[in-house]
């Protein structure tokens, strides 16, 4: 699958989810996909999980979704463990993994782990088996996504990306919003549906 499709199955079963994306072309295309007030766009590499669930300790309430790339995601591999010892219930992250580490021109595999084997990485951290998921085709992620957005967590689920023209820099959709910008929309948000 696509990350096109990836980010329209997510967007059609998002509610009024808390998201926070890591920078490259998820970001982009979901703010052309799945706009929501409540979105953080382009989080600094590494940090979209940490600050994810930092909104879900302090917003309990609401689902809180870390939309992650594989290379992002690899950045900051501790914070899994911080999220076995420390729970939050309401946290979901979903990687989106094509086995590149940035989206430029070259779209060379660089990733030190395959893409089937993230799952293990989040096991390996102490999260339990059956809220880690790995889904390769847009049925089985809105699956995965829809039990996750539905029951207590905290989830990971890695949805395998084929290599595609919108990974790359120059040809990806891009958000049209400030991260900062983007902050203070999510912190409204957030405080309006208390």
């Amino acid at each position: 699958m696509n990350r096109r499709q990836i980010v329209s199955s997510f967007g059609s079963v998002r509610g009024d989810a808390v998201v926070v994306t890591s920078p490259g072309a998820s970001s982009g295309l979901m703010w052309e996909l799945a706009r929501h007030p409540a979105t953080i766009y382009s989080m600094e590499l590494g940090y979209a999980t940490s600050i994810a669930m930092g909104i879900a300790w302090g917003a309990p309430a609401r689902r809180v979704v870390a939309f992650e790339g594989d290379g992002s995601l690899f950045a900051a591999a501790p914070v899994l463990g911080t999220i076995a010892r420390y729970p939050p219930s309401n946290l979901i992250i979903v990687v989106v993994a094509n086995g590149i580490w940035g989206t430029g021109e070259g779209n060379v595999e660089t990733t030190t782990a395959r893409v089937a084997r993230l799952p293990d990485l989040a096991i390996a951290c102490g999260w339990s088996a059956e809220h880690v998921s790995l889904a390769t085709d847009p049925e089985t992620l809105t699956a995965s996504l829809q039990r996750a957005l539905s029951e207590p967590g905290p989830w990971f689920i890695v949805a395998e990306a084929e290599r595609g023209r919108e990974d790359r820099s120059t040809q990806r959709q891009r958000n049209q919003i400030d991260p900062a910008e983007s902050i203070i929309t999510t912190r409204r948000d957030l405080l309006e549906r208390r």
